[in-house]
């Protein structure tokens, strides 16, 4: 494993040292599975500055996710983008530092692991664009799952991440994927398929704690962009389907649907995972599952409001102790499109009325940046 988080990290290197030298070289826009459009216009690579950067620093007060628990705390964290492309090429990089390590499963750890800060590489791909239906992309990938691919603070509207995200599908994989789009009008298709090994969290119930478990994973996914004759401004519906073996070679099969809507100053997004554990001769051990449904509004140009209810089962033979539930209304405001103000009010129900619901109030401050 060590070798291969040597070689991924070297994957990152060599995008800083292929910008240096090819840094007077024509470059076209290429798409892949870089982060979505945020807040302030892209990174772009320029003759004096041949790698796009970018990033964003986020403050965040937020409750843990053992909701039972009442566990508030602050968070710092910082992420950073580096992406060249050459021809039809794409490299890209993602970087990570967090001084609540616990609560965060994803990525490769660059350095030793430190009580109160990590920092590691979340994301590193090489991607070759043949066509815009005929994608190859191989590195440190994430798992295709909406939120995860569209977690980025400077982007979302909420405070903290859906108690589904990091607790059914796995988050990332090493390995390597084909993708594409396809579209007719204003409709058309996209999918992914991949195959390698991940990482998924396994939250244990003797410690209240998570562990980080890796398998070999092949899955696929197809989005559907639902022609509307320009009613909705998008109309996306998605299915993602993973198979999962361990160690113990009985496998774990997960399936997921996804939706996106947006109209005029409308938007709702929804997602439900499901996972059927240990799977014996077609019988499962257990199920983990959860989803979201979270609509909003833009009031001005500046402040949206957003409201959300998510859901989580984490294990079904302690659905007592393990389920858990969130209701949030919160407002994000930006001022400028690089700063993100967030507040949040939310109603947690851990234990599925085992233990009483309780109010907490959550807070964001989130600057992001691009370079030169």
């Amino acid at each position: 494993m060590k070798w291969l988080q040597l070689k991924i990290l070297g994957l990152s290197m060599a995008v800083a040292m292929l910008g240096w030298a090819q840094g007077t070289q024509q470059t076209v826009d290429q798409q892949g599975q870089a982060p979505p459009a945020l807040p302030a216009p892209e990174a772009a690579a320029s003759p004096s500055f041949p790698l796009e950067v970018a990033g964003y620093v986020n403050f965040r007060y937020v409750n843990n996710d053992a909701f039972q628990d009442r566990n508030f705390y602050r968070e710092y964290s910082a992420s950073l983008f580096l992406s060249k492309t050459a021809g039809r090429w794409r490299f890209h990089s993602e970087f990570n530092a967090d001084t609540q390590p616990e609560y965060d499963s994803e990525g490769i750890h660059l350095f030793p692991r430190r009580p109160s800060l990590s920092v590691k590489l979340d994301n590193a791909f090489v991607n070759y664009n043949a066509r815009d239906w005929l994608q190859l992309q191989a590195g440190f990938l994430f798992i295709p799952a909406y939120w995860r691919t569209h977690r980025y603070q400077s982007t979302t509207l909420t405070v903290d991440e859906p108690a589904v995200d990091q607790n059914v599908f796995p988050t990332a994989l090493k390995g390597g994927a084909i993708h594409g789009d396809k579209y007719w009008g204003d409709g058309g298709v996209s999918y992914m398929a991949y195959g390698g090994v991940d990482q998924l969290s396994e939250f244990q119930e003797s410690s209240h704690s998570v562990q980080t478990e890796r398998s070999q994973v092949i899955g696929g996914k197809l989005i559907f962009h639902v022609p509307s004759r320009q009613f909705f401004r998008t109309f996306d519906v998605a299915v993602h389907r993973l198979h999962r073996t361990g160690a113990d070679d009985r496998p774990d099969e997960f399936y997921g649907v996804e939706l996106h809507l947006s109209k005029s100053r409308f938007e709702v997004l929804g997602e439900y995972a499901h996972g059927s554990m240990n799977v014996v001769d077609g019988v499962r051990s257990y199920i983990r599952q959860g989803y979201y449904v979270q609509p909003s509004y833009r009031i001005t140009p500046k402040l949206f409001g957003v409201v959300r209810y998510d859901r989580l089962d984490r294990d079904s033979r302690y659905a007592d102790q393990n389920g858990l539930a969130r209701m949030l209304a919160g407002i994000t405001y930006r001022p400028i499109p690089a700063i993100s103000l967030k507040a949040e009010v939310n109603r947690y129900q851990p234990g599925l009325a085992r233990v009483p619901a309780y109010y907490g109030v959550t807070t964001s401050l989130v600057w992001f940046f691009n370079l030169p």
